[in-house]
């Protein structure tokens, strides 16, 4: 690090120093409107708020006038060659990711503040540095470290054990430059052997119906929000997973977001429900005592189906396709509902053929036992409540799956609906009250 005294933007309106969240202008790069001080959200670039095209002040309109200051500067044009190297040697990056860390680096690093003229922030602990903090992104990833270290002594069996740990970082795209290029820099530049980030996992922009979502002009639902509406946050982990924008922007619909409540989660739900009450109607509350051949379909065709998307769930959570994940789950409950209805589930099915009506019970069972694992990542309040329906500690997930988890004779718990409709009425009603557009 060392000082620099340089021009920083100064709002002469409310005679303070702006700081990059409260100016904004057009990107110099991409002509976006609403670019940042500190960065373009549009084409991703890192930028300096005093290359703003017809800069603005957020708080009060007013074109802000450089004035001169001294900062602390992060030497990055100095650690530009340690972060390619160890950039070139990271594996698993999601694609956004690495384009925009690539990008960077072939443009050249340059050295960037790292303090900031601010009265609320951490303490810049500097003689003649009593007015400024530090820059809230230098402040937050080195914040990761000591938050651990607040909590526990062995930190460093964490932060200093590369060998042995893998880190992974979850963001937005936007935050991208922050993670890496500046955070390893800082980790660099100590000549220490720390953890480096293992996999970096960034996401494109979720937007808002038929636009984007904006606090300022009230568009969008939000965290409070969300948790007005009454509706669980299973449901929204639900929704947001599966819209996840790994490998582009998405869009939040209340349509889409009603119909994967009404639809798809009403599936597994149903499929749940049924098994538990027909065991407890049928089987006195017990798992039957089963066998894989008094089905019509045998139990290693079922087992082989599992398997085969069990293993890719596995394969898409290790390489952090969270979305494709969730899809292979939801797949193998939809092949549990198909295994009920080829083997003509029912109450007939007890009278007609109770030993086949036992072992499709046994199968069931142990299958929505295996989907209380797979959907944890995503539910854990649903893993939860079905564990609890089947009266079964919360279970790991398996490399392969057996069926044999829940032995006959194993007492269940009671019944419970996982999820509520909800009315088109309700629908229209946020819509309205969140400004949004139906598209």
């Amino acid at each position: 690090m060392e000082e620099q005294t340089a021009l920083q933007p100064y709002c002469p309106q409310h005679s303070a120093f702006l700081a990059d969240r409260f100016i904004e202008g057009t990107c110099p790069r991409c002509q976006y409107d609403d670019a940042r001080g500190d960065q373009c959200d549009q084409c991703g670039n890192l930028l300096n708020a005093l290359e703003l095209v017809y800069p603005r002040c957020k708080l009060d309109g007013a074109t802000p006038t450089p004035k001169e200051t001294s900062h602390q500067y992060l030497r990055l044009d100095k650690l530009g060659a340690q972060v390619g190297k160890w950039f070139s040697k990271s594996q698993g990056w999601s694609k956004n990711g690495a384009s925009i860390t690539e990008a960077l680096l072939k443009e050249g690093l340059l050295p960037r503040p790292i303090t900031r003229d601010l009265q609320w922030g951490t303490p810049v602990p500097l003689p003649g540095y009593e007015n400024k903090v530090l820059y809230v992104w230098f402040d937050a990833c080195i914040g990761y470290i000591s938050i651990t270290a607040n909590n526990t002594p062995d930190w460093e069996k964490w932060w200093k054990n590369p060998d042995e740990v893998q880190l992974y970082q979850f963001m937005g795209k936007d935050n991208v430059p922050f993670h890496s290029i500046v955070f390893p820099s800082t980790l660099l530049g100590t000549g220490e052997k720390w953890t480096m980030c293992h996999h970096l996992d960034a996401t494109d922009y979720l937007n808002y119906e038929a636009g984007k979502f904006s606090k300022s002009r009230r568009i969008g639902v939000f965290g409070n929000d969300a948790a007005s509406t009454g509706v669980s946050a299973s449901v929204w982990r639900y929704y947001l997973l599966s819209s996840r924008p790994e490998s582009g922007d998405t869009r939040f619909n209340w349509t889409s977001f009603m119909y994967m409540n009404n639809s798809e989660l009403a599936n597994l739900g149903n499929f749940v429900n049924r098994l538990v009450k027909f065991t407890i109607k049928h089987f006195n509350g017990r798992v039957p005592e089963y066998h894989p051949e008094a089905t019509d379909e045998s139990f290693a065709t079922l087992s082989k189906n599992v398997n085969e998307a069990l293993s890719k769930y596995l394969d898409n959570m290790e390489g952090v396709r969270l979305r494709a994940g969730l899809e292979v789950a939801m797949a193998i409950s939809a092949r549990g509902n198909q295994y009920l209805h080829q083997n003509t589930f029912g109450s007939a099915l007890v009278t007609d053929d109770p030993d086949r009506a036992a072992s499709v019970v046994g199968h069931g069972l142990n299958l929505v036992y295996l989907l209380s694992a797979l959907f944890y990542p995503f539910m854990p309040a649903v893993s939860a409540d079905i564990a609890s329906q089947l009266n079964a500690p919360l279970r790991t997930i398996p490399k392969r799956w057996t069926g044999e988890d829940l032995l006959p004779g194993h007492s269940i718990g009671e019944p419970k609906h996982l999820f509520r409709k909800i009315d088109k009425k309700k629908i229209e009603e946020w819509r309205q009250r969140f400004g949004g557009a139906d598209t």
